[in-house]
């Protein structure tokens, strides 16, 4: 995992877009060229996140999901910075509209039906490849 330098992270967030924090501070960037950042952090001092952090968990869950022909993003870095104890994932994201932009702009209750059938059907795949999730 690559140490990132407070210096190094603003200048890769610098224009960027905060499309989800809290109030622990940002969560998700989209930067200028389109590509991610997410940011992890440990939310307690004993965890198995010490040892297996968040964002190295990410990028092995991704890997694995792509050999089992699961489209996923691409992870380009999986980062340190540890002036604010985050780690990091950069990736490029998969291609579409998100499901939250498409409940913000409004859907019909027939095209609401047909996505939630097309949400069942990916999940069904999904434990027939023997992968599950919490």
């Amino acid at each position: 995992m690559k140490t990132l330098t407070q210096q190094e992270y603003l200048a890769m967030r610098e224009g960027a877009t905060v499309l989800e924090f809290d109030r622990f501070g940002d969560k998700v960037l989209r930067l200028t060229d389109g590509s991610m950042l997410k940011l992890f952090r440990r939310k307690r001092l004993l965890t198995s996140a010490a040892l297996f952090p968040y964002a190295a968990r990410f990028a092995r869950n991704a890997e694995a999901l792509a050999r089992a022909g699961i489209p996923v993003p691409r992870v380009l870095s999986v980062m340190r910075l540890p002036e604010l104890a985050r780690d990091l994932v950069h990736y490029t994201p998969l291609a579409g509209t998100t499901l939250r932009e498409l409940a913000r702009n409004g859907l019909a209750p027939e095209e609401m039906a047909r996505l939630r059938d097309l949400l069942t059907r990916f999940i069904i795949e999904l434990h027939d490849k023997g992968i599950y999730f919490r």
